[in-house]
């Protein structure tokens, strides 16, 4: 299994803000706040992927992409990679008075010694306040 980004709070939070983890993402993996929008929840779930949080990125999915998946293949994916960065290029709504926004990312990432790139539009819907990743689109 490669190594997983440290569960230290004072560590650099993983989605790469300039902020500790505690600081950026950890309260909202621990389920102590809700991300407050889009960007925060997409950042959120790459730190839960680099943490293997996979209660957070089960409970983070629509409903939808719970029926397509099981916790058993989100852990698989989230220990086989060595998460190495994530870069935002755009946003699209996601705010914290929206109900539906648009992160466009690229997750770096190392899978079987190959360095690999993960380019996603993700699309994101909020429901009784909770902000959920429900899919990606297509490019």
């Amino acid at each position: 299994m490669p190594p997983q980004a440290s569960h230290n709070p004072h560590a650099p939070c993983p989605c790469g803000s300039t902020k500790t983890l505690q600081e950026c993402c950890l309260d909202f993996i621990q389920r102590k706040r809700n991300a407050p929008t889009a960007e925060a929840l997409m950042r959120s779930r790459y730190s839960a992927h680099s943490l293997v949080a996979v209660d957070y990125l089960w409970d983070t999915w629509s409903a939808e992409q719970r029926l397509r998946s099981n916790k058993n293949d989100i852990r698989a994916w989230a220990e086989s990679c060595d998460w190495l960065g994530l870069q935002i290029l755009a946003t699209q709504q996601g705010g914290e008075q929206d109900d539906t926004g648009i992160v466009e990312f690229v997750a770096i990432y190392r899978q079987q010694g190959q360095l690999r790139q993960h380019h996603e539009i993700s699309r994101f819907t909020k429901s009784l306040g909770k902000w959920f990743y429900v899919d990606h689109a297509d490019e």
